[in-house]
């Protein structure tokens, strides 16, 4: 099915983490867990002193640490890795801090924030490492590979490579979930090849695989008496199987169960016999561990990544992508309390001894919550736009450790904004409010990176896409409400032809200019934006529809526009084949909205890497071909991925800094091993003169959900798609630059080519070529030779190669029989993303 690392550039749709252990001895009536305390402090081999040895801290994963915190001591510390961070933290009793970063490496860190050792992997690191009794680290990577390492000095002691994804009919076998271990030692890894893997912790040795229908991101909660373990899973479809499992410590199969939606947040499971879990459907449940009887539901506003937690008390703290962080009365999961935030939460909570609550959330933020809700203290820790703090925290002795869509691991000592050397620190914020206001409805600016603000920037390009989000507030607190599609009007002044988009989920509206925004005599631009919004609608799962108007909302937005001043494109077309060409990099994607996106594949967009070749243009316009890419082992740099289906075309349009790169025809591709057809597809950016990007780009695309092959009515139910339009749309951002030098030349040894018309094929055939097609990837683009713009057919499906001894190039072709009418088409042969030769042809 889906998968965080695979794809395209931001999928608008798809489809397509956590610490904590108790302080109360077991049988205590405030402690409903039931975890040791008896010096030990846990109930399997985890390292008997460390103060976070695993996700979600303990073997029942209530996210409750043992420690009473030591306030007072250190300062904040931050240590920046290479790329993004989705990992929760482990921690040893000396205070070394060990995380995994999408930059491939393990760190271990020492107390003060400075690097003891890193190690490096074949892929990235999204999961959590265990930390156990004999001074081992265990985790796992994208490269399928889990490693045990000595964890003082981080040698490898051994490593197990997860079965081939095709054993299972899977497509990746990446390690992306957490590792557990049993009472008797045993090692508890989900895979992303359809397998959970009971291992020995000594020589890694496998003691049983139990099956399942998708992928594993979910990391069992596990009886320490009985060695049951019980854990979620991604499938999606009914008919695939159950998502929710019981297995018995001897890998047979116990009780399961089938809910709506992904289950990616992990299992909390008491001593008295309970078990709850959050889903992708927005819904937490109680079940009987014994029986896996369901007891009681709960709905929040959105989907449920984070895993939840407990309070000594038992009261249950679950956030939800909603941006709310939920108190629960175990018993029948009523609301004890709500504190609304702006932005989703995924990072599961992490609870002091004390009952302090600590997570982050996608504001960049930790929040530091007292047991009654209210705001102890908050801090900003990251300052870019890229701020997602989606990882979990890990609580030390004296200080709380965080790491966030930066790249930064951050170390927070406890109650540091309560201190008064912290006086003058302006990341902190005072409690005991929430930082929204208590009633109204709010249409919100909201960034390329999915922030909503209250006010819009001074400047914008014009040519980007912009976002607004709806807030609705009553009491105090944030409602369930929707925006009414068939009520939103948009009146842009200079008026200019736009494209108003309501997302699937109803939660955010896009403006887009189907060519760019003008300015007034003072070069500024006003939006204002009107319409109802909805309340008390049906549910099923995910998917709201009906309702009744709430109420309506009225809201300009006046911004400058920016111009870069930059006069002709500072990367050239080639005029024909055999000149230099242009080539950018688009990078670093992140795809915010809707909220669903990065929780299916956050660190995935964000290691994404797509390459841009300019094919043809007069320097205004042209036409771009687009390649996905990987870096490069050794070095980094990006390289064409010779295996991507990845590959398509896209119309440019160039204005004095303004870069536009974009498909308003559709646009069929491969993604994710589905057939997608993007109804549009746009990325607008801001270039200086050495083809850097200047400011944030803009990212947008959207689908029609009935469009898209056999998933399309099973997104419907899910609720990605818009009842009222079946718009399924995707906001976001990507970072752009030139691809090495930004000048491409033709690769050598193609040898002479003559492209003509066979059928229904387009045929490039190639004589005394001594190019390798395993080294490139070789594709065909059609441009309509009337109108210049480029045909939209699935070149990553019908591009085809016949190669003679050695592997070498003989002939492309690809199957154009779906084309209607006659159409006169330049035909390019691309070598990665250079056109090394072009005929007109003629279908019939």
């Amino acid at each position: 099915m889906m998968d965080r690392a695979a794809g395209l550039l931001l999928l608008p749709l798809l489809l397509l983490a956590a610490p904590g252990c108790p302080t109360d001895e077991p049988g205590d009536d405030d402690d409903v867990s039931g975890d040791d305390d008896d010096g030990g402090h846990f109930e399997v081999p985890l390292a008997p002193d460390s103060t976070w040895p695993k996700f979600r801290a303990n073997a029942r994963q209530d996210g409750r640490s043992w420690v009473t915190p030591v306030v007072g001591e250190g300062e904040p510390w931050s240590f920046p890795t290479g790329k993004g961070i989705f990992s929760t933290p482990v921690v040893a009793g000396d205070g070394t801090v060990y995380v995994g970063s999408a930059d491939r490496h393990m760190y271990a860190l020492n107390p003060d924030g400075s690097e003891r050792w890193a190690v490096e992997t074949g892929e990235i690191i999204d999961s959590s490492g265990l930390l156990d009794d004999q001074g081992r680290l265990y985790f796992g990577s994208g490269d399928g590979v889990l490693r045990a390492l000595d964890a003082a000095s981080g040698d490898e002691l051994w490593s197990f490579e997860a079965d081939d994804p095709s054993v299972n009919d899977a497509f990746i076998n990446w390690f992306e979930g957490n590792v557990a271990i049993g009472p008797d030692g045993t090692l508890l890894v989900p895979n992303d090849n359809w397998f959970v893997y009971a291992l020995d912790r000594d020589t890694g040795e496998v003691i049983w695989r139990f099956e399942t229908p998708d992928q594993t991101w979910s990391l069992a909660a596990v009886d320490p008496d009985s060695g049951d373990l019980f854990f979620g899973n991604n499938n999606l479809l009914e008919t695939l199987g159950d998502n929710l499992f019981q297995v018995h410590a001897d890998g047979s199969a116990g009780w399961s169960d089938f809910t709506q939606g992904t289950l990616a947040a992990s299992p909390l499971l008491t001593a008295d016999g309970q078990l709850f879990i959050g889903g992708f459907d927005g819904y937490l449940r109680a079940y009987d561990a014994g029986s896996g009887a369901e007891q009681w539901t709960f709905g929040a506003r959105d989907h449920i990544y984070a895993s939840p937690g407990m309070l000594p008390d038992g009261t249950l703290i679950q956030p939800a992508a909603d941006g709310t962080i939920y108190a629960l009365a175990p018993a029948d999961g009523s609301v004890v309390w709500a504190f609304d935030t702006r932005e989703p939460i995924r990072s599961s909570p992490a609870i002091d001894a004390d009952g302090t609550i600590y997570l982050g959330s996608g504001e960049g933020r930790l929040y530091v919550l007292n047991p009654d809700g209210t705001l102890r203290w908050a801090m900003d820790l990251i300052a870019d736009g890229r701020d997602d703090l989606n990882a979990s925290p890990a609580l030390g002795e004296t200080a709380v450790y965080i790491a966030g869509e930066s790249g930064e691991i951050f170390g927070v000592p406890y109650d540091w904004c309560l201190r008064d050397e912290a006086a003058d620190d302006g990341r902190c914020i005072a409690g005991p409010d929430e930082d929204l206001p208590a009633d109204g409805a709010l249409l919100l600016y909201t960034t390329p990176f999915g922030a909503a603000v209250d006010a819009p920037p001074d400047s914008v390009a014009a040519n980007a896409a912009l976002a607004f989000s709806l807030f609705v507030r009553e009491g105090g607190d944030t409602v369930l409400a929707h925006l009414d599609s068939d009520s939103v009007a948009v009146q842009v002044t200079p008026p200019v032809p736009v494209e108003v988009t309501v997302s699937g989920d109803r939660r955010f509206l896009t403006v887009a200019p189907t060519g760019r925004f003008a300015g007034d005599d003072d070069d500024r631009l006003s939006l204002r934006i009107t319409g109802d919004y909805l309340i008390d609608p049906d549910r099923e799962g995910l998917a709201f529809s009906g309702g009744e108007v709430g109420g309506s909302f009225d809201e300009i937005f006046e911004m400058a526009l920016d111009s870069g001043g930059v006069g002709d494109l500072p990367l050239p077309f080639p005029a024909a084949p055999g000149d230099d060409a242009g080539t950018l990099e688009m990078y670093r994607l992140a795809a915010p909205l809707p909220s669903i996106l990065p929780s299916y594949n956050q660190i995935g967009f964000d290691s994404l890497h797509y390459l841009v070749g300019l094919v043809e243009g007069d320097g205004e316009t042209g036409v771009a071909w687009v390649v996905g890419g990987v870096p490069e082992e050794g070095s980094g740099d990006t390289v064409v991925d010779p295996t991507t289906a990845t590959v398509f075309p896209l119309s440019v349009r160039w204005h004095d800094g303004e870069l536009t790169l974009s498909s308003d025809a559709g646009l069929p591709l491969e993604v994710m091993n589905l057939s997608l057809s993007f109804r549009s597809f746009r990325v607008s950016a801001m270039l200086g003169a050495s083809g850097q990007a200047t400011r944030d780009p803009r990212v947008l695309t959207t689908t029609i959900c009935s469009d898209i092959t056999f998933y399309g009515p099973f997104l419907q139910t899910l609720g990605f798609c818009n009842p009222q339009t079946d718009v399924l749309s995707a906001h976001g951002t990507t970072l752009i630059r030139p691809h090495g030098a930004g000048i491409q030349s033709a690769p050598a040894g193609v040898g002479d080519v003559a492209i003509e018309v066979d059928g229904t094929d387009v045929v490039a055939t190639v004589t005394g070529s001594s190019l390798v097609v395993a080294d490139h990837r070789v594709g065909l683009l059609l441009v309509d030779a009337v109108g210049g713009e480029p045909v939209n057919v699935d070149y990553g499906s019908l591009i085809s190669w016949e190669t003679a001894d050695g592997g070498v190039l003989e002939s492309a072709r690809i199957d154009v029989g779906s084309m209607d009418g006659h159409h006169t088409l330049r035909a390019y042969l691309m070598v990665d993303t250079y056109p090394v030769a072009v005929e007109t042809v003629t279908l019939d």
